[in-house]
């Protein structure tokens, strides 16, 4: 190979001296100074003497090792500046010279600045496509050009607050256009951005309008990506990569891309399993499957065991392995877990209908209440079995992921509220069953026990209470109740910050009214003292004390409120005061308040029910989420099987995790082949097709070999037009 043919680098030269002996003949402030002045031709020239160039894959640059010290164009002064971040400050053409033998576009110096940060900075957008042309990655970029609003210190927030050095200009320059496209994966980019520029957004609500523009562009651009796809292979093949694109936007909330029928397809697949591509008569087979496999199930562990066992069949291609996949499809599970909700429901309605065990309480006491019940019992393996599902998932997705979602919240206070309840009946039995002489009166004894029963029976009140309305949740999978589900969610947050500025509203009320009648109080107790003959002021029993007077004015607020008790007998200037009180009170709940609070519920759920079908698609992508790694095993088998089903899931997934090793030169051609499209699509509509704008389509292309039907299309047309 001569010198200078495409390929060879300057680790030839490395291979035969040090890294010193270079720095030793080439000065690192030469090229530097060379690059500063813009002297184009001595840059060349020296990079010519120290290397070669070499072969850059579009949106992927050239080889690691290329991107590495050794490479004479990596070096690095004091402050870590790379000379691609010294051509970045300069102009588009001293870029691709130093591209051109091995530049590494992703470099950071001490500062965190990359040269596509640079060029942002700059509004240089030839340097920013030549740098996405060479493998530039967006994310780092985006990063710095946002630093200054991430104040992870009290120190940052000061420096911020004093020099006020972010703009948000460069960002929005950055991101601008067809970005995403220049990206080695476009969609999943696109996602990365949203969510750090929504996390950013949380936190510094200044620049919302405009980070919530740039969110509202990437989920479009991923949309409209989405919809560039041929057909439905092509679909799933971007969608179910290693990356697991939709698993990420189901995640991080992306209705509208979720909804899109690709997705819904997936989702679909994904749901039914083996039910989606089957008629009736199919359906009704896998049914019956399902209804016997409690009982298949243990036969089969049999087979494997003494049969397929012996003849080398490994477990996970066994006949017990494929009913296990069956029963785990997140269809079965979800009908698993409804039957098991509802066994768990009926078990808790029986545990507070069931009276007290024992006789009846002659005399009013009587009986040994304290003792637990049938029903109890089978309760408590219940609440085991539930547990122990609890903690399967908890081990799959860790705490914060599980109990992010509303329900499992619910599931966690249920559960803690009869766990409770059973220690406190453990409790109480062990101590009426020792024999602690502390109460020598049976009656008392009896009233005691009969108290801590009730107790027990108020906390089974409360779980039951919270259990059945947990049972709305699985109503979501359904298309009109679930849409009306998540309506009422959005419903229940507004009423709830409502009720805050009503509650602020009632306690300065209350306390008003009641300040001015403990002062009437002591003017009672004064008299009583000092038995003067003063007639006493009577205060209503409706302001006796503070829980009172505010109880009165909440039943206020709805009118329920006799008028008549606002009059205090001895005192007519307290009554009129109070009155005047409680009728702006009045006026501002009953009139304003409540008022604004039917026109919000209005408001949202109208703005609800127009997106309805996105919602509910949505809600119905979360469950899919959630019930792709539940436990397939109904109560009575799951304290058997949850460590051999836990030993299982591992090995689903050490499977999963090898057929997610696909082929990546596939995948980044079928990429490559949708931005063309998107790309010479919108240039064939277009009104403009000259040959400038020919030649920056194809500076842009992403696979390295263009196809030649497409070229000679755009030629024809172009023809056509008379531009050319």
């Amino acid at each position: 190979m001569q010198k200078g043919d495409v390929g060879e680098t300057s680790l030839n030269l490395t291979a035969l001296e040090s890294i010193d002996d270079l720095h030793e003949r080439h000065d690192l402030k030469k090229i530097f100074t060379l690059i500063e002045e813009g002297d184009h031709t001595g840059v060349e020239k020296v990079l010519a003497e120290m290397g070669h160039k070499v072969e850059i894959t579009p949106k992927i640059g050239c080889s690691p090792i290329h991107y590495s010290k050794l490479n004479f164009v990596n070096w690095e002064d004091e402050n870590e500046d790379s000379p691609l971040i010294k051509a970045a400050k300069v102009d588009c053409k001293m870029v691709r010279i130093i591209i051109m033998y091995g530049g590494n576009p992703n470099h950071a110096n001490k500062d965190g600045d990359t040269p596509l940060s640079i060029a942002a900075y700059r509004r240089d957008r030839d340097t920013i496509d030549a740098l996405f042309l060479a493998g530039g990655d967006l994310m780092p970029a985006v990063q710095i050009l946002t630093s200054p609003l991430r104040c992870e210190s009290e120190k940052h927030l000061k420096e911020y607050s004093r020099n006020g050095q972010f703009s948000i200009r460069p960002l929005k320059f950055l991101l601008a256009g067809d970005v995403y496209l220049k990206c080695k994966d476009p969609i999943k980019t696109a996602f990365d951005v949203c969510k750090d520029i929504t996390s950013i957004k949380n936190e510094r609500m200044e620049f919302e309008i405009e980070f919530e523009s740039i969110i509202e562009d990437a989920d479009s651009f991923a949309y409209k990506f989405l919809s560039h796809c041929d057909n439905m292979l092509e679909a799933r093949e971007i969608l179910t990569s290693s990356d697991k694109l939709l698993s990420t936007a189901i995640g991080q909330s992306k209705k509208k891309f979720v909804s899109h029928p690709f997705n819904l397809q997936i989702i679909n697949e994904q749901w039914y399993g083996k039910f989606h591509s089957t008629f009736f008569r199919g359906k009704a087979v896998l049914i019956l499957k399902y209804v016997t496999s409690p009982i298949v199930l243990p036969l089969l562990f049999l087979k494997f065991f003494f049969y397929e066992e012996c003849c080398g069949v490994p477990f996970m291609k066994s006949s017990v392995s494929n009913l296990l996949r069956f029963i785990s499809v997140p269809c079965v599970c979800f009908a698993t877990d409804l039957i098991n909700y509802i066994i768990f429901a009926v078990v808790m309605i029986a545990a507070c209908l069931t009276p007290f065990n024992g006789e009846d309480l002659a005399g009013g006491l009587g009986g040994e209440s304290y003792k637990v019940t049938y029903v109890e019992y089978i309760l408590y393996f219940t609440v085991f079995a539930r547990i122990l599902m609890e903690a399967d998932q908890l081990i799959q997705k860790g705490f914060m992921k599980h109990y992010n979602n509303f329900w499992n919240m619910v599931d966690a206070t249920v559960l803690g509220l009869i766990v409770t309840a059973a220690i406190y009946k453990g409790y109480i039995n062990v101590v009426n069953t020792s024999d602690n002489d502390t109460f020598s009166c049976e009656n008392v004894k009896q009233k005691l026990r009969h108290e801590d029963s009730m107790n027990v029976n108020y906390i089974y009140a409360v779980a039951e209470f919270v259990l059945v309305l947990r049972l709305l949740g699985l109503l979501e999978i359904h298309q009109s109740l679930g849409t009306m589900l998540i309506a009422l969610k959005h419903l229940i947050a507004d009423a709830a910050r409502f009720g805050l500025i009503l509650v602020i509203v009632m306690l300065g009320t209350t306390v008003a009214i009641y300040s001015m009648t403990i002062a009437l109080n002591e003017w009672n107790k004064e008299l009583s003292t000092l038995s003067l003959t003063c007639d006493k002021v009577e205060v209503p029993d409706a302001f006796v004390d503070f829980l009172e007077t505010f109880r009165n004015v909440f039943w206020a607020t709805f009118g329920l409120f006799d008028v008549v008790e606002l009059k205090i007998t001895g005192d007519q200037p307290t009554t009129y005061l109070i009155t005047l009180i409680m009728i702006l009170y009045v006026l501002l709940s009953c009139i304003l308040l409540l008022n604004m609070l039917i026109a919000i519920l209005g408001n949202t759920f109208s703005r609800v029910i127009d997106n309805c079908d996105i919602e509910w698609k949505y809600a119905q992508s979360k469950l899919l989420k959630e019930y792709s790694r539940a436990q397939p095993l109904l109560f009575p088998f799951v304290p058997i099987a949850f460590p051999f089903m836990i030993w299982f899931r591992a090995k689903l997934k050490q499977e999963h995790t090898m057929k997610d090793t696909r082929n990546q030169a596939k995948h980044d051609k079928l990429i490559a082949a949708v931005c063309d499209r998107i790309m010479f699509g919108d240039l064939m509509s277009g009104s403009k097709t000259d040959g400038d704008t020919i030649n920056k389509a194809l500076d842009k292309r992403v696979s390295l070999k263009r196809q030649e039907s497409v070229l000679a299309v755009i030629a024809e047309k172009v023809k056509e037009r008379g531009n050319v």
